[in-house]
């Protein structure tokens, strides 16, 4: 695993188009370690469920679904 020093979490608001999140990530992560001669990793968070309808829902309802 990478040396959390050398890690970069990227965020991405909701209007950003999920096809460009990772070109543009693979682009920073390449900047970045050709800026630094660094081992640096750049992640985005994955969200284990962003559907708005569901997080709203009761745990048991959502296990009916």
């Amino acid at each position: 695993m990478t040396d959390p020093k050398y890690q970069v979490i990227v965020k991405c608001g909701d209007g950003v188009p999920h096809d460009a999140q990772a070109p543009a990530l693979l682009e920073l992560e390449r900047s970045l370690r050709e800026a630094t001669g660094l081992p640096i990793e750049v992640y985005k968070p994955y969200l284990q469920d962003d559907s708005k309808l569901r997080v709203l829902m009761t745990p048991e309802k959502r296990a009916t679904l």
